[in-house]
């Protein structure tokens, strides 16, 4: 009997936001050659650590879906009055400080509880800010 509730409760854990499963027990794909663009965000951030069920998807700000993101976060004031998205500078940039868990952020890293992008990752999004956040 309490094997199936840990099952159980394991299956609920499993769908939520958080994953079970590290980033760094997963092998990735090396990202392409070239500029880091915000379709490449999009497809290789966004998609499958963000734009989840219950978490940055159907209108939960910011709403990180393919489609909707973009407009909601690039030159957009968080609830903090930074930016999310400060076009050429990820220092100042409200989502790029919550995927490092710089000390200027409120609440707790991202993805919550993990697992947290890749170092590869992380470097994407940061170049695509840098770049000035360009809609390509």
């Amino acid at each position: 009997m309490k094997i199936h509730i840990l099952l159980l409760l394991l299956a609920v854990l499993g769908t939520s936001c958080s994953r079970l499963t590290t980033k760094t027990d997963m092998v990735f794909d090396p990202l392409p050659e070239g500029p880091a663009t915000f379709d490449l965000v999009q497809k290789t951030v966004f998609n499958g650590s963000c734009a989840l069920s219950g978490c940055h998807r159907n209108n939960v700000a910011p709403d990180l879906s393919a489609g909707r993101s973009y407009a909601g976060i690039v030159n957009v004031k968080s609830s903090r009055g930074m930016a999310l998205v400060e076009p050429g500078d990820a220092d100042i940039s409200y989502l790029y400080l919550k995927i490092i868990a710089d000390a200027e952020i409120s609440g707790r890293r991202m993805p919550p509880g993990g697992p947290y992008l890749a170092a590869e990752e992380i470097e994407l999004v940061r170049a695509w800010i840098e770049r000035g956040a360009p809609d390509d």
